[in-house]
């Protein structure tokens, strides 16, 4: 299953630079490729990117969370959406900051325990090498940061307990 949506967001980031897919049937030809299946792909003309396939979906370019996601876990301050996925294991997904905005990261966590109602689980520390994970309401939700070149990514993922 990661594999499945680690492929969909390979060939999605590949679509969305220059135009390395220059039609929506050349990027599910890369996806199918990638996969050894059946995807459909729709590419909007603001260069947002959708694939669907049996395992989930994935959108980049939205700025959309996907459908389920909680209403307290909102866009970091100072970064942007850039990806979201709904797979049978979940959702995910993964934000983007220009510098180094750890600190954002962890005031941001620390903000949804004492004010949002997460509270942190006990299988990680709090903040440990750039990881969180809260539970709340039947939900586990992790978040990993950090740095890539002069930008600081965080994933989300968010499973039933």
């Amino acid at each position: 299953m990661r594999r499945t949506i680690a492929s969909i967001m390979v060939v999605g980031i590949a679509c969305t630079g220059v135009s390395a897919c220059s039609s929506e049937q050349a990027a599910e030809n890369m996806v199918n490729d990638a996969l050894g299946g059946s995807a459909s792909v729709d590419m909007g003309e603001d260069g947002e990117i959708r694939v669907d396939t049996g395992d989930g979906s994935i959108e980049i370019g939205t700025g959309e969370f996907p459908e389920g996601w909680p209403a307290d876990l909102t866009v970091i301050p100072g970064f942007t959406l850039a990806a979201a996925s709904v797979t049978t294991d979940g959702l995910s997904a993964q934000m983007v900051a220009e510098g180094d905005e750890t600190e954002a990261v962890r005031t941001y966590a620390l903000d949804l325990q004492a004010n949002q109602g997460w509270a942190v689980d006990p299988s990680l520390p709090p903040g440990a090498n750039g990881m969180w994970a809260l539970t709340k309401e039947g939900k586990v939700v992790t978040m990993f940061s950090a740095a890539a070149g002069d930008q600081t990514v965080v994933i989300f993922s968010i499973a039933d307990r």
